[in-house]
């Protein structure tokens, strides 16, 4: 069984989020970065999480969740396809928006990649069925496996840094591959060089 009809809806949003060109914000023109759960959001779905965010062209930002393993592995998922079986770490909760799907995250562009997005050096989000089959097949444990994502539409993740929901950190590639995500948020929190200030400006995906 193969996984490329799972994920194909998926690929026309992420793609048009990826490629649209609009008028994009200065406040909100970024580099990639890690966003740390401050106490304003306890109680709440992203409670004690820790989430890379990357911007797009349009405005937007793309990222997921990086601390919230699921007691699912790929293989209770997708029993019949075989090389799902040798993937050893859980799959993640990524995010609310298009949570049935699966994404994979790999350090470097797959051979023979379909759609790919490239949210830093060292991490590209891959999209498309296909490519993330011959992840799978290829480099199982050289991934990580996200079911679902986060959006933020234009202004939205201004408005949170504005309201203190989000410390920020210098996006890690590194951190996303973390063997210990039950301490990420503790070990993050109120870290040394944390801070709240809008993004520096840079060019975006």
């Amino acid at each position: 069984m193969k996984l490329a009809t799972i994920l194909r809806p998926a690929c026309g949003v992420l793609l048009l989020l990826a490629c649209t060109v609009g008028a994009v914000n200065a406040a909100e023109t970024s580099t990639p970065v890690m966003l740390v759960a401050t106490d304003r959001l306890a109680g709440s779905g992203y409670a004690e999480t820790v989430l890379f965010a990357a911007p797009l062209r349009n405005g937007a930002h793309i990222g997921f969740i990086m601390n919230r393993p699921t007691r699912l592995q790929l293989s209770d998922l997708f029993p019949e396809h075989v090389p799902s079986r040798r993937v050893k770490e859980p799959v993640y909760f990524g995010g609310p928006i298009l949570a049935e799907m699966l994404f994979s995250v790999t350090r470097g562009v797959p051979e023979g990649a379909g759609e790919t997005l490239a949210l830093m050096p060292g991490l590209i989000l891959v999209v498309d069925g296909p490519t993330v089959d011959r992840v799978i097949e290829t480099m199982p444990n050289d991934a990580r496996y996200f079911a679902g994502l986060v959006i933020w539409q234009p202004g939205e993740l201004a408005e949170e840094l504005r309201a203190g929901a989000w410390e920020v950190l210098p996006a890690d590639a590194k951190a996303v591959f973390d063997t210990n995500p039950g301490g990420m948020w503790k070990g993050l929190h109120a870290a040394p060089g944390m801070k709240r200030a809008a993004y520096v400006q840079d060019q975006p995906l």
